[in-house]
């Protein structure tokens, strides 16, 4: 039997942005790395997890993956559902 997968999208300055198919409890830091990682142009302060439930009601929530990396904030272990949308906006100029 082929294990289910669930479908999340990636959006902006990822290596290979788009659709990701990833096995269920997969971590936000897992799927960013499933998709190559970032860009060297990436706002890695500025990720954000796009949720929207079952009543459609979408929650942003604002993650910093330099803090997360360096053990000062929590969010990578994140398990991502389906539909989950992850952007990855670009860097300011001096950002």
């Amino acid at each position: 039997a082929t294990p289910r997968l669930v479908s999340i999208y990636i959006l902006g300055a990822a290596n290979t942005p788009g659709k990701v198919e990833v096995k269920p409890g997969t971590t936000l830091l897992q799927a960013l790395a499933q998709a190559g990682g970032l860009s060297p142009f990436a706002a890695r302060k500025r990720i954000q997890l796009r949720r929207t439930d079952k009543s459609g009601t979408e929650s942003i929530y604002r993650l910093n993956l330099d803090a997360i990396e360096n053990g000062e904030a929590s969010g990578g272990s994140t398990r991502l559902v389906e539909g989950d949308v992850i952007v990855v906006p670009q860097r300011k100029l001096f950002e």
